[in-house]
């Protein structure tokens, strides 16, 4: 079969190859694969930033945002059922064997597309069946914004855990910092939440604009107004999300933020980039206001459930919305040309038929 590929290490070397077909053992799902979403954990693969080719393989077949529907029926799911995959497959310690292999503590984890297994841009993939999730027909044309989306999914139900720490936390005002489809899939979960937002990205684009404001959420550039003037229009910022992948924007968004509230930091940024910082500000900022920071990486099950449902509930309230950040569909020939970063784009997705 076809997949998209690269040689990891290797700058470049993303291509179309013919793979084995997927070994599908006992009690896996084979899932025909309908679309797959490219990010830039992809790019950065693609750039021999990363990534780590299964055993014994030189090849590794990218692409961690699927959308599939089961090939036939096993593991509970009937034929045709459209479904989503998450990513990280446990190592065996403790936080891995009660399902919260996002929280691994011994590293040995392995990742679809990413590190040591073979991701989903390929024609089929097998499954077991406790890594798939069933979504209603509803959102199957969305659905391959889930896993993105399930990243500040887990990042906000860390944040409602954490914020128990005091008798009263009611957030009204966020800003989410990077336009890309992680930031605007942010700010539609905030929304969902009923908090106000801006998104706030360096360049202005007045389609982003337009399409933030479909949800009743704000937009800014920094190359028009500054990061800190947009917070100011606040009398207090509870919650920002920093989604860029810059380290001087995430260090920046820790001066934001008021008292007793939260940073979700989502990027994981560059190798060897490096940068100034007023590190005794932003000391004197979190401890004197009792902020908190945290990071988000990959999911657990309940996140992708509650993405599902935050889908099906923004589908309800802002038809086409979702849809709408989907600005580009290549077919699979033309993946490998669609892996560089195009900053005219929202998202893009490879489709497989």
């Amino acid at each position: 079969m076809r997949a998209l590929t690269v040689v990891p290490g290797r700058a470049g070397s993303g291509a179309v190859r013919v793979v084995p077909e997927p070994v599908v053992g006992d009690g896996d799902v084979l899932v025909d694969v309908v679309r797959v979403g490219l990010c830039g954990t992809d790019a950065e693969i693609e750039r021999g930033e990363y990534g780590l080719a299964p055993d014994g393989a030189d090849v590794l077949v990218i692409g961690h945002e699927s959308f599939g529907r089961v090939a036939r029926d096993a593991g509970g799911l009937t034929t045709g059922t459209p479904v989503v995959a998450s990513i990280r497959r446990p190592d065996g310690c403790p936080n891995c064997r009660s399902g919260e292999q996002d929280m691994c503590l011994w590293g040995g984890y392995r990742e679809r597309g990413i590190k040591g297994i073979d991701g989903f841009c390929a024609e089929r993939f097998a499954e077991r069946p406790e890594f798939l999730f069933a979504v209603p027909e509803t959102i199957a044309d969305v659905a391959v914004l889930l896993e993105p989306l399930s990243i500040t999914e887990k990042g906000w139900r860390h944040v409602g855990v954490a914020q128990r720490r005091m008798t009263v936390w009611e957030p009204r005002t966020a800003i989410v910092a990077g336009g890309g489809p992680v930031g605007i899939l942010a700010a539609l979960k905030l929304r969902l939440q009923g908090l106000d937002v801006t998104v706030v990205e360096r360049t202005h684009k007045p389609v982003k604009e337009a399409l933030l404001a479909r949800i009743g959420a704000g937009y800014a550039a920094t190359s028009v107004t500054p990061l800190e003037a947009v917070a100011a229009r606040s009398e207090r910022i509870d919650v920002v999300i920093e989604a860029t992948g810059t380290s001087a924007v995430a260090f920046e968004c820790l001066r934001l933020v008021g008292a007793n509230g939260a940073v979700i930091l989502t990027s994981v940024t560059g190798a060897k980039r490096s940068t100034l910082l007023p590190a005794d500000l932003i000391n004197q900022n979190l401890v004197l206001d009792n902020v908190l920071v945290l990071g988000t990486v990959n999911a657990k099950s309940d996140d992708f459930r509650q993405g599902i449902a935050d889908l099906a509930e923004a589908e309800g309230r802002w038809p086409g919305f979702l849809g709408a950040l989907i600005t580009r569909r290549v077919s699979l020939a033309d993946a490998a040309r669609a892996l560089s970063h195009d900053p005219s784009q929202i998202k893009t997705v490879v489709e497989m038929t």
